[in-house]
């Protein structure tokens, strides 16, 4: 048995992604190319992938980050919120952990309507607000998300004058109701 080498490995999945492609394009769209081209667009992605891989810097960073979740300190509880934006419609959810990581409590859902990715990660700040309030949460608490233009809005909000900028500090106004933010 013969093995195969890494490159002719790549032109061979290349080639057959082509193919698969082709097949797709026939059959969605009515379309579909001769042989010769397909086994040209094939070689010439190769080409590129090569060259590519050939620059002394990586176009993509080697780095793979972990991104882990962490405990809160003791004492604590820790509130996660965070948003997506579609084409008309948003989704949000929190979820509540205490310093030993279990769940007391979340919530999320899906709004049919049209919002900046900035305005639904206000929304499920918001609405992560309301899930403490709801679970009657008194304790020290932190908030965290993963939106750094809505964690800089809330750090300077003192000049801000816009309507989400309103919004968050409505949202900060309701820290009162816990001990700590």
């Amino acid at each position: 048995m013969r093995i195969i080498d890494k490159r002719a490995m790549a032109d061979l999945m290349t080639t057959l992604w082509n193919c698969w492609n082709n097949r797709n394009n026939y059959i969605f769209r009515g379309q579909e190319e001769e042989a010769q081209q397909i086994w040209e667009r094939a070689s010439n992605l190769n080409k590129e992938f090569r060259i590519c891989n050939m620059l002394k810097e990586p176009l993509l960073s080697n780095n793979i980050v972990e991104k882990k979740w962490k405990k809160p300190p003791k004492g604590f509880i820790k509130i996660n919120f965070d948003a997506t934006v579609g084409e008309n419609r948003i989704g949000y959810g929190t979820i509540i952990r205490d310093e030993e990581g279990f769940v007391l409590g979340g919530g999320g859902g899906f709004k049919e309507f049209r919002l900046s990715v900035e305005e639904a990660e206000c929304m499920g700040f918001e609405e992560s607000i309301n899930v403490a309030r709801r679970l009657k949460l008194k304790e020290h608490v932190l908030f965290e998300t993963d939106h750094v233009g809505l964690f800089n809005k809330l750090n300077n909000l003192d000049n801000d004058a816009t309507v989400i900028g309103v919004r968050i500090k409505e949202c900060k106004a309701a820290f009162n109701f816990f001990k700590s933010t």
